[in-house]
């Protein structure tokens, strides 16, 4: 006590030392408790804890001398195991934290916090992020084979240089009265609500996205989906320049047209996608955006939603450069772009 007394008069001491030794000094007396020594010293109790197991394990000199920055503990994770983690994000094999932190602890043999985890996950650079949903039927092999493919298929129709062409990205999609609800932004603690009237009423839209030429974008909504509905549409497509071929690129569903069809027209060919592979096929993006435009509401008919899709559609077949926007950063935009085919189109 004498000592933190004789201490205190030290011109020279720095404010943080001047704080320490009163803590300390509160302490000696033994007249207040701890919660009253950090609340009068305005610091954390757990900060008068730690000062007080310095001054028992080193004295005034531990308590008043300065902790050296950048001396740490040293890190568990060398450049190996740093190598492995980055392998399994790769791979998306955790989910939570948790599970990165019990691969580790079996990896390094030794318990570690999940704070700890937590600085390893952000020095590999790993992020949150929510996953892309692929079919279990769906086969990465011909996916890939598609992908290595898909200009030779362009090249393959064998379309004079001097003939017009144009290439289209097609799907088709449903909407009806079954509610989609959708995040809204709100004020936390707020509890959300978004009032439905679920009915049992649909309707298909066909929609097709021109790759680079004029950019264009065709869409028909119909009752139903058959070939006979898809004639119509590629018949639609086939109108919009009578005198130029117009290649679809679309999935291989039942209702869709392949070459050799008595029901396809004549200056439309055909491009079958893998099965259960939507992330090859652009347009896929466009029925999202459409969701996002018409959730959260109760639509009183299909005419009703119609309208309110259209609306949505119409900020596409009226200005190409959305269509450039939507398509221009996928693969088969810059294969098709990349293709001497290119050079006919309109």
């Amino acid at each position: 006590m004498k000592a933190v007394r004789q201490r205190l008069k030290d011109k020279n001491l720095e404010g943080w030392q001047r704080q320490r030794l009163q803590v300390a000094q509160m302490g000696l007396e033994g007249t207040k408790t701890q919660p009253q020594i950090a609340e009068e010293a305005g610091v954390h109790q757990r900060t008068v804890r730690v000062w007080f197991g310095l001054l028992r394990s080193g004295g005034l000199e531990k308590l008043l001398r300065k902790a050296e920055k950048g001396k740490g503990p040293t890190s568990w994770l060398d450049e190996a195991t740093a190598g492995q983690m980055q392998q399994q994000l790769r791979e998306g094999k955790w989910r939570r934290a948790e599970d990165a932190q019990g691969w580790l602890e079996e990896k390094l043999g030794c318990k570690l916090k999940l704070v700890t985890v937590y600085k390893y996950l952000g020095k590999c650079e790993a992020r949150l992020k929510v996953p892309r949903p692929i079919h279990a039927r769906q086969e990465p092999k011909a996916v890939e084979t598609f992908r290595a493919n898909f200009r030779a298929q362009l090249l393959g129709k064998e379309i004079a240089r001097t003939q017009r062409v144009h290439i289209w990205v097609e799907d088709e999609a449903r909407f009806g009265l079954q509610p989609v609800t959708r995040r809204v932004w709100t004020r936390k603690g707020v509890e959300v609500k978004a009032v439905v009237h679920p009915r049992y009423k649909w309707g298909y839209t066909f929609g097709a996205l021109e790759l680079g030429g004029a950019s264009s974008a065709e869409f028909l909504h119909t009752d139903t989906v058959c070939q006979q509905a898809t004639a119509a549409f590629y018949g639609q497509l086939a109108a919009s320049d009578k005198e130029a071929v117009h290649i679809v690129i679309a999935d291989g569903a039942g209702f869709h047209l392949e070459e050799g069809n008595e029901l396809l027209p004549k200056n439309v060919r055909i491009i079958t996608l893998p099965p259960y592979s939507p992330e090859l096929n652009p347009i896929e993006q466009l029925w999202d955006i459409v969701k996002d435009r018409i959730c959260n509401r109760v639509w009183e008919d299909l005419d009703e939603l119609q309208g309110a899709i259209n609306r949505v559609l119409e900020e596409y077949w009226s200005n190409p450069a959305r269509v450039r926007s939507l398509l221009g950063n996928h693969f088969v935009h810059s294969e098709a772009n990349a293709s001497s085919m290119r050079d006919a189109a309109a």
